[in-house]
């Protein structure tokens, strides 16, 4: 995964390019390449916005691994 200062400055040149290392080559990349070229500021401004819900997506997913632990241990015995 691409640190976030990089990312920063990445989406600061090439939005589009932010948004693909983010996604992939999905829905995402083709409306931040459409606004991009519709006018650079939206680009941006979609581009961060996809940055945002990443970050809380994986916050999400990392706290609910942490708060949950799965319920088997390795090694365990089943019960009988």
């Amino acid at each position: 995964m691409i640190g976030d200062c990089c990312l920063i400055l990445i989406i600061l040149l090439l939005p589009p390019l932010g948004v693909f290392f983010m996604k992939g080559c999905g829905a995402d990349f083709w409306i931040n390449l459409c606004l991009t070229i519709l006018g650079y500021i939206p680009g941006h401004i979609h581009a961060f916005y996809v940055m945002v819900k990443e970050r809380e997506k994986r916050q999400q997913v990392t706290y609910s691994v942490v708060n949950n632990p799965p319920q088997g241990q390795y090694g365990a015995v089943p019960p009988a």
